[in-house]
């Protein structure tokens, strides 16, 4: 299978060292016994410079499959009694929720062809990525009895002396952890928490489009992120064909979000790149070594055609909306309480009348009479023209009719909702789970409208 996009590893092996060679040369003129207790001394001052401990970005393996390939973020915290507190918050599929853990275990530098950083005392929250006991996310088909693979010794690569990073190599796998540091004074737990949250915010769970990698004139799709492991693959490729998997993990500095690949990609024979910055102003993730290569959500009007073409989608009308729209849609629930009904939802999607066979897209307006619960569908025509869409009335089911019929003033709803609007996403292009409708006319008339997907359309609405 031809790879159009292709990975490789963050640094050679001939690079190892040479921030340390100053050291070296200094340790030549001394017993073995005294280079030993030197090299200790000069890594383990390394550790100590940042003040608040360190962000771990720890890889167990190579894979490309979680949970064995998925990236974990640690925070270490190494004293000079050499006792290290190690934080994580990790998804508990038991629980069904992120749950934060620490522990505090020893540590200390040894040498094993090189300075080699050993968590050598069980620590419950490194360890269980070494420890060979099954693992509870995965069923007993999957597991291979070799728990998540993971290192807990690992040779120190690169540590310059102004301790702005430490690179370490996992010492049986080989997969690199960049450690950075944490800035004084902030908390762990609330860190781990920001940081899931934003991740979560910007590739959701539930959020079924795909985000854009630009690489000059070269395009790739970035899909199914909220794992972490990403199918990354050209624009106009194959998902399958071409797939392509490459990790990620979500730091912070000060007010910036950063968002590193394991693996650098190899834009060119002579440049790679791996590391993004998210600009919150132009909501992009921007390469930190060519601005010119940046990571882009999807188009909000081209997302919701697609689901207007594909039938697969439904959109729930929000509370949070403009003066104008509340003020129709609570005309609209006031005029059906003069009927004895409750208005529930309003809703744009594919639906249709109990008997009739013929699915249409149309607004439908979902309400309650006494213990009955009904719908009032109407038929709109969506029109695309360059980056505005048009909703055009087109006439309305049998349910429809029997309401309009009840409550004439329906129509006045209906017609404030067919006109045209630009499409934006309401928070991130990122996360297109609720996309907001400005009217071109009047732009302080908007609403917003919540995703979900339908799984079977040939199943009965109402």
């Amino acid at each position: 299978m031809k790879k159009i996009l292709y990975f490789s590893l963050l640094l050679g092996i001939t690079l190892s060292f040479t921030s340390c060679k100053d050291d070296d040369d200094l340790l030549f003129n001394e017993s073995a016994a005294e280079r030993l207790n030197q090299i200790k001394s000069v890594y383990s001052q390394r550790l100590w410079a940042s003040p608040n401990g360190w962000a771990m970005q720890y890889y167990p393996t190579y894979q490309n499959e979680a949970p064995y390939g998925t990236g974990y973020l640690m925070l270490c915290d190494f004293n000079e009694d050499y006792s290290v507190r190690v934080a994580i918050s990790m998804y508990n599929s038991l629980e069904k929720k992120n749950v934060y853990k620490e522990d505090v275990s020893v540590w200390e530098i040894i040498t094993d062809n090189g300075p080699v950083l050993s968590f050598n005392s069980f620590n419950s929250v490194l360890h269980e990525f070494s420890d060979p006991e099954d693992i509870p996310s995965t069923s007993e088909e999957t597991e291979t009895g070799r728990g998540y693979e993971g290192d807990y010794e690992f040779v120190i690569v690169d540590a310059p002396e102004d301790a702005s990073y430490m690179m370490l190599k996992g010492k049986k796998r080989g997969t690199y952890s960049l450690l950075t540091p944490m800035e004084e004074g902030v908390d762990y737990e609330e860190y781990l928490t920001d940081i899931r949250d934003f991740h979560n915010l910007m590739f959701a769970t539930d959020s079924p489009t795909f985000d854009i990698i630009y690489f000059g004139d070269n395009k790739y799709k970035l899909e199914d992120a909220n794992d972490g492991i990403p199918n990354i693959y050209p624009y106009d490729g194959d998902a399958i064909l071409d797939e392509s998997f490459n990790p990620f993990l979500i730091t912070k500095r000060g007010d910036d979000y950063y968002l590193r690949f394991r693996d650098e990609f190899r834009v060119n024979e002579d440049e790679t790149v791996q590391d993004f910055r998210y600009d919150k102003e132009r909501d992009i993730f921007v390469s930190v070594d060519n601005p010119e290569y940046y990571m882009d959500g999807d188009s909000p009007l081209r997302f919701y055609k697609e689901t207007i073409d594909e039938r697969s989608g439904s959109w729930e009308f929000v509370k949070q909306n403009s003066d104008a729209y509340t003020q129709a849609y609570n005309s609209l629930v006031s005029d059906f309480k003069k009927i004895g009904a409750t208005l529930q939802t309003v809703s744009i999607c594919w639906t249709k009348d109990k008997d009739d066979t013929e699915y249409v897209y149309g607004l439908d307006l979902k309400y309650r009479m006494g213990k009955t619960t009904s719908h009032a569908i109407y038929k709109l025509n969506p029109v695309v023209d360059g980056d505005v869409i048009t909703f055009n009335y087109d006439g309305a089911l049998k349910s429809g009719e029997n309401v309009l019929n009840n409550i004439p003033t329906t129509k006045n709803f209906i017609d404030f909702i067919c006109r045209e609007y630009k499409v934006t996403a309401s928070e991130t292009k990122f996360n297109q789970n609720t996309l907001r409708f400005t009217s071109v006319t009047e732009p302080d008339t908007w609403f917003v409208v919540k995703f979900s997907k339908v799984e079977d359309i040939s199943s009965d609405k109402i």
